[in-house]
């Protein structure tokens, strides 16, 4: 079974599927919102206030502290595009399966129906206003243009605290959180194509490999140096997916204010 061997990253359409074996991860908090499933046994979640929950699976808000003990186990995790969240309860049975299809093909079809039949999300699930869009286009491309948010404001004629203020609503998290994990993408994709984690600090624009691995550790909880092993089987494939512009007020999700910054599926009995 493939699941139970060596470990796995795909990559393709601003999505990632990191499998592998898991103890302990620090605190820490995604750059994009992320499905967790245990592989061997139930894993623990505990949020920011200390609270632990055990689950077989588990959907994990962007940008929200928390810490994750996985006993030793093995466990896929599933990071969809910032912003970017599920309307049903994950099967994790089905999760599994539709993973372990994924790793087996290794093609663009199988990765898109991981989404869309085991997640039931569509090929373009964000929808934000014409400005936001275009502050995300820009934020999503692997350039070391300057970012701040001054200078993405006068790009699309809005103010600063507007645009800072809508962007981090509609997508869910700020722009800087967007940006980084874009260039996180781009730089899993330099690491599986062979470059040192030197060489992929600087094309994908962080100062330098220590800048790149604390981030890396920050936003996924573990170094880049126990992720890009020897006995990583990684891939990366060809199926975009984006942010697509509408009206100002539409939103292709709703979102509760009020909702927990870990919502949580699944949980064992």
């Amino acid at each position: 079974m493939i699941l139970q061997m060596r470990s796995h990253l795909l990559l393709g359409g601003g999505r990632a599927l990191y499998v592998g074996r898991f103890h302990v991860l620090p605190r820490h908090r995604f750059a994009a919102n992320a499905v967790l499933v245990g592989l061997d046994d139930a894993f623990d979640v505990v949020d920011d206030e200390g609270r632990v929950e055990q689950h077989e699976a588990a959907f994990v808000r962007g940008w929200q502290w928390h810490s994750l003990d996985f006993h030793g186990g093995r466990a896929a995790v599933l990071f969809l595009e910032p912003g970017v969240g599920l309307r049903h309860r994950v099967d994790a049975g089905v999760v599994r399966g539709a993973i372990e299809t994924a790793l087996v093909a290794r093609q663009p079809e199988p990765w898109t129906e991981l989404f869309q039949n085991a997640l039931n999300l569509g090929p373009c699930p964000l929808t934000v206003d014409t400005r936001i869009a275009r502050v995300a286009a820009f934020l999503s491309t692997p350039d070391g243009e300057p970012a701040d948010a001054v200078r993405v404001a006068r790009r699309v004629g809005a103010s600063t605290s507007l645009v800072e203020h809508r962007f981090r609503d509609q997508v869910g998290v700020p722009m800087g959180a967007f940006r980084a994990w874009h260039r996180m993408q781009a730089a899993t994709a330099l690491a599986l194509g062979g470059r040192s984690l030197t060489e992929v600090a600087h094309t994908a624009g962080f100062y330098d490999s220590a800048h790149f691995s604390r981030l890396f550790r920050g936003m996924f909880g573990l170094p880049p140096s126990k992720v890009f092993t020897q006995g990583l089987m990684g891939t990366v494939l060809d199926a975009r997916q984006g942010v697509a512009p509408s009206d100002s007020r539409s939103r292709a999700m709703s979102r509760d204010g009020g909702a927990p910054n870990i919502l949580l599926y699944s949980r064992l009995n």
